[in-house]
C-alpha cells in the first residue's frame, strides 16, 4: 500500500482483467498500458522497470507500456482519482524496496535483477 505496482496476470482468465487499468502491464488502478502486449498464461513474459529519479517505465515483453513521473503535481492528481487516494503515504517514498505481490493465485517469477542506473 506504499507504491505503484506494474499488473502481472492473465488478462483472457483472471476477472480483475476486465477493469480497465487492472491489466497486465498496467500502472495499477492508474494508468492503462499503451499496448497489449502480454503473452498467455504458461507462457513467460519478460518485465523491465526502469526508475530514475522520479521517471518511471514499464517495459513488457520488448514494448514501453506505461511512462509516468512520480513526486509531481500530475502524480498527486492521478493518485487523488484512484483507489489509493486514502492511503496517505502512497507514492511519496523515493526509495526502498520492491515488492512481488499476490493474490492467492499461482505465480512464478525467475531472474530478477536489480541494477543501480
Amino acid at each position: 500500500m506504499t507504491g505503484p505496482e506494474m499488473q502481472v496476470l492473465d488478462n483472457e482468465c483472471h476477472p480483475d482483467a476486465k477493469i480497465i487499468k487492472h491489466r497486465a502491464g498496467d500502472l495499477y488502478d492508474l494508468i492503462s498500458c499503451s499496448k497489449e502486449t502480454v503473452k498467455p498464461a504458461g507462457a513467460w513474459n519478460v518485465a523491465r522497470l526502469i526508475s530514475n529519479k522520479g521517471k518511471i517505465e514499464f517495459w513488457l515483453n520488448g514494448t514501453k507500456t506505461v511512462e509516468f513521473t512520480m513526486h509531481t503535481p500530475e502524480w498527486d492528481a492521478l493518485v487523488g482519482a484512484s483507489k489509493f487516494k486514502s492511503m496517505p503515504g502512497f507514492g511519496k517514498f523515493s526509495k526502498g524496496h520492491i515488492s512481488l505481490q499476490d493474490h492467492g493465485d499461482k505465480v512464478w517469477y525467475r531472474n530478477i535483477k536489480i541494477r543501480p542506473l
